[in-house]
C-alpha cells in the first residue's frame, strides 16, 4: 500500500485540525435516512478515526438501502444514545444542522448543549445553504464538492491519517453514488484526483460498484418494474415522473429505502429535463417525499425551495407539506414546474 497523500495546508479552518486531534470520544452523526454519501462519508471517517485509537460512535436515524450494509461492519452504531454528554468532539456530515436529523435531533443536540464541557460540533457538507442558514465556526462547506466524501478525504489528507482499506471504499462508495459513478455534472476534476487516491492507497473501484450496482436485492426489481409503471410524462416531454406507493411496498416486500436512484429512470430518457420521484409511505400530509433530478439550465433546487426543500442545482428534494399523498403531491409540482423547465 502507499503511503498517505500529503493534504493541502490550507484545506481546515484555522484550529480545526486541534480539534480533531485532541478529540479522544467521538461522535458522528449523519441526516435522516442516510443515503450512500451519508453513509460511506461516516463510515470513511469513523474506521480511519478508529484506526488512530480513539472512540467513535455512529448515530443513524431512519432507514437506509440494506445492501449498503457492509459499510458499517466493524462500527458502533447507535440509534439511540444513552448518555449524549459523553463526547468530546461531535461531527456532522451531509447535513449542516440537528433538525436534519429526522425526529428527535434537537432533542439530541439539547443533551449534547447540557454536557458539563460541551463538545466542540464540527460540520462537512456539501449542500447548498439558503442566506439565512448558519454554521459555527468549524465547518467545512463547500456546494461545489461533489460529495461530503470528497470533503472527508480532504479531511483525513489534511490531518496525515492514513485509512484503513475498508475506510478507502467507504469513501469511494461516497464519492460515486453522489456522482453516477462519475457520469454527472458535480463530477469535478479535485473529484477525480481523490479517487485516484483512494484508488493508490489501495481501494478498488470494481468492488465499489459489485457492492453498490450488482448487490441489490429482488425486492428491489420488482418494486422498480411497478415504479415504471407509474411513469407520465409533462409540458410536451420535459417532465417525467414516477410514484412509489405503500401498496407497492406491500406487495413486493420492498421498502423506501430500496427506491435509491429510482428519480434516475426519468431523467435517462430523451427530451425529459426534470424527473420527480414522488414516495408516498402512507403516513398523511407532510411526509410524501419528492426527489428532483434535473438536466441542462433547469433549477431543481429553486424549484424544492418553494416547498421548504432544497439541496443542489440537479439533485433535490423535498417533503410536501401540503399533500396527503402521491396524487396531491403531483398536483403541487406540476402546478409549480412548468415555469422552472
Amino acid at each position: 500500500m502507499t503511503e498517505a497523500v500529503a493534504g493541502r495546508p490550507d484545506f481546515l479552518p484555522p484550529g480545526l485540525g486541534e480539534i480533531l486531534t485532541a478529540a479522544s470520544r467521538v461522535l458522528i452523526l449523519t441526516h435522516h435516512n442516510p443515503d450512500g454519501d451519508a453513509l460511506g462519508s461516516a463510515a470513511g471517517l469513523a474506521l480511519t478515526m478508529l484506526k488512530t485509537g480513539r472512540e467513535v460512535d455512529v448515530h443513524l436515524t431512519g432507514s437506509w438501502a440494506e445492501h449498503l450494509n457492509f459499510l458499517l461492519d466493524g462500527l458502533n452504531v447507535k440509534t439511540g444514545l444513552d448518555d449524549p454528554a459523553g463526547y468530546d468532539l461531535v461531527v456532522l456530515l451531509d447535513c449542516h444542522s440537528f433538525d436534519r436529523l429526522g425526529p428527535g435531533g434537537l432533542t439530541l443536540a439539547a443533551g449534547l448543549a447540557k454536557a458539563p464541557r460541551p463538545a466542540p460540533l464540527v460540520v462537512l457538507d456539501h449542500h447548498l445553504l439558503t442566506p439565512d442558514e448558519q454554521t459555527g465556526p468549524n465547518s467545512i462547506l463547500d456546494s461545489g464538492a461533489s460529495s461530503t466524501g470528497e470533503l472527508v478525504w480532504g479531511l483525513i489528507r489534511a490531518l496525515g491519517w492514513l485509512p484503513p482499506r475498508p475506510a478507502l471504499r467507504a469513501i469511494l462508495v461516497a464519492v460515486t453514488t453522489d456522482t453516477g459513478f462519475f457520469s454527472q455534472s458535480n463530477t469535478r476534476a479535485e473529484t477525480l484526483r481523490a479517487a485516484a487516491d483512494l484508488v493508490e492507497l489501495g481501494g478498488s473501484l470494481e468492488e465499489v460498484d459489485r457492492l453498490v450496482n450488482k448487490s441489490l436485492p429482488l425486492r428491489r426489481m420488482k418494486l422498480m418494474g411497478l415504479a415504471l409503471e407509474t411513469l407520465t410524462l409533462h409540458f410536451g416531454g420535459r417532465l417525467a415522473a414516477l410514484t412509489v406507493t405503500p401498496e407497492m411496498l406491500a406487495k413486493t416486500g420492498a421498502l423506501m429505502a430500496d427506491t435509491e436512484d429510482f428519480v434516475e429512470l426519468g431523467r435517462s430518457l430523451a427530451g425529459v429535463t426534470l424527473a420527480a420521484l414522488i414516495k408516498d409511505s402512507g403516513w398523511g400530509p407532510g411526509s410524501v417525499r419528492v426527489s428532483l433530478r434535473s438536466r441542462e439550465d433547469v433549477d431543481a433546487a429553486s424549484l424544492a425551495r418553494h416547498f421548504g426543500g432544497g439541496g443542489h442545482r440537479q439533485a433535490s428534494a423535498y417533503n410536501d407539506p401540503q399533500a396527503a399523498n402521491a396524487r396531491e403531491a403531483l398536483e403541487n409540482l406540476l402546478s409549480l414546474a412548468e415555469k422552472f423547465l
